[in-house]
């Protein structure tokens, strides 16, 4: 008789890289850290990189860099307002390689 090895499910949370300084801007201004682990499980990304210069995380997933989201989309997905005027836009990636998918983009 062989015994049937159950696996154990292992939750996965990202990698969210953050510094001090961003850390309390981004809790002055209103952010839930919350929305990144919801958008991590809804795409599979298993990191975030938040760069101050554009309030925008970069989500990685398998180690590199797939997708930009800024704080603003993230609050607007999440039912909140616009939590801070971004003076410095990231380039937005093309049709072909977008990954997630804002609901006042579709056609």
């Amino acid at each position: 008789m062989t015994k049937e090895v159950k696996k154990r499910v292992v939750k996965a949370t990202p990698k969210i890289l953050i510094g001090d300084d961003s850390k309390k801007y981004l809790e002055k201004i209103g952010f839930d850290m919350e929305w990144l682990h919801d958008l991590a499980k809804q795409y599979k990304f298993d990191g975030f990189d938040y760069v101050s210069k554009f309030c925008a995380f970069r989500c990685n997933r398998d180690g590199k860099s797939v997708e930009w989201i800024d704080v603003n989309t993230l609050a607007l997905l999440n039912g909140q307002r616009k939590l801070c005027e971004i003076k410095l836009k990231h380039q937005p990636l093309g049709k072909s390689r977008k990954i997630i998918e804002l609901p006042w983009e579709k056609i």
